[in-house]
């Protein structure tokens, strides 16, 4: 029986052993823009380019000044939609184009797969501190709409009896991060941040201030941003934070001397497991080439070509919510270095979780 189903993976492996299309989730190429803008197009590819590098200053690069010039050639489709704040263009940007362009800039591109932010939000006015709970609130959909367009994945707590059993204001105002931890573990957040606003008088100017902390490899890291009103306050908040995460995130490919990497997934159970997760692969920026080399009782290697390196690979797919990381190689650099070798080592242990 096993020697069938190992026939028949063999067999896939050659017909679907196909390219891999870069951007497969849904809006990360995707732009709204204003439609009495005499440079709608140039303002999609921006929007998409800093959506894609985490770069919010993406315009200042010059080797792209000439290409923002050229948009219309990245743009595959668009459609006018009315609103009543104002017409808007809603634009489609061709994937394998925008990447190809940062690929030749050396400018790393941050794939769909992205850490789930927990956001624990603190505003305090006239003394008086309160979590900033409703879903109307100006604050908060200023956020959710900043961190949208930013391609930032937020989580809002409930806030509900557990939260404020576990969880004051006073303790995300003062970073209490074992209280905080405490109360985010049900939520399995990627990313966890203590955000607190308030406002402040700079050169007689009334300012919101936002403030936020975050903890990561055992290192806590502070930021704050300054704005006139809550709309400007959240996209400087956003964009610092996509800046921040994707400067570890984002991977550079190279396009030169692919690598060869090799991943085993545990718990497929099925052919339609296999080519699950082959398609999850495929999906992933910077791998051009999936194929089933073995299978043995339920554990799947993958052979992959990669223009990524091992560490950004493992970024990428860390966030997979059907793919969990058991083991990692210990040595990624002599993983890379056995790719010229007769048998290509496994660079990681994934574990499917099924839906």
């Amino acid at each position: 029986m096993i020697n069938r189903i190992w026939r028949v993976l063999a067999a896939m492996s050659v017909v679907m052993s196909v390219a891999a299309n870069a951007g497969q989730v849904a809006d990360l190429y995707q732009a709204n823009v204003a439609a009495d803008s005499a440079q709608w197009q140039r303002d999609a590819l921006l929007q998409v380019l800093v959506r894609v590098t985490g770069k919010a200053d993406i315009a200042t690069e010059p080797a792209l000044a000439s290409e923002l010039k050229q948009a219309s050639g990245y743009i595959k489709q668009y459609e006018a939609i009315r609103h009543a704040q104002g017409n808007q263009m809603k634009v489609l940007l061709d994937a394998t184009k925008v990447n190809r362009l940062l690929q030749q800039n050396n400018i790393g591109i941050w794939g769909a797969l992205r850490p789930d932010i927990l956001v624990w939000f603190v505003q305090q006015d006239n003394g008086n501190r309160s979590f900033v709970r409703r879903s109307d609130d100006g604050l908060n959909a200023a956020m959710r709409q900043a961190f949208q367009q930013a391609g930032l994945p937020l989580i809002s707590p409930l806030y509900d009896m557990d939260d404020l059993l576990n969880l004051s204001e006073t303790d995300v105002w003062a970073g209490f991060w074992q209280s905080i931890s405490k109360a985010s573990a049900r939520y399995n957040a990627d990313v966890i941040l203590s955000v607190t606003t308030d406002k402040v008088v700079q050169d007689n100017e009334s300012l919101y201030r936002l403030s936020w902390q975050r903890q990561d490899d055992g290192r806590t890291y502070r930021d704050e941003v300054t704005a006139i009103d809550e709309t400007s306050l959240m996209q400087r908040f956003a964009a610092v934070l996509a800046g921040q995460l994707a400067e570890r995130y984002a991977s550079v490919m190279t396009g030169q001397n692919s690598a060869e990497y090799v991943l085993q997934v545990q718990q497929l159970n099925s052919l339609a497991d296999v080519v699950q997760v082959q398609k999850l692969l495929q999906q992933v920026v910077g791998i051009s080439e999936v194929t089933v080399s073995r299978f043995d009782l339920g554990t799947v290697h993958y052979r992959l070509q990669s223009d990524v390196s091992a560490e950004s690979l493992i970024n990428a797919l860390r966030f997979n919510p059907k793919l969990r990381i058991v083991l990692a190689s210990n040595n990624m650099a002599e993983s890379v270095a056995a790719v010229n070798a007769v048998s290509v080592p496994v660079l990681a242990t994934f574990e499917y979780l099924r839906p």
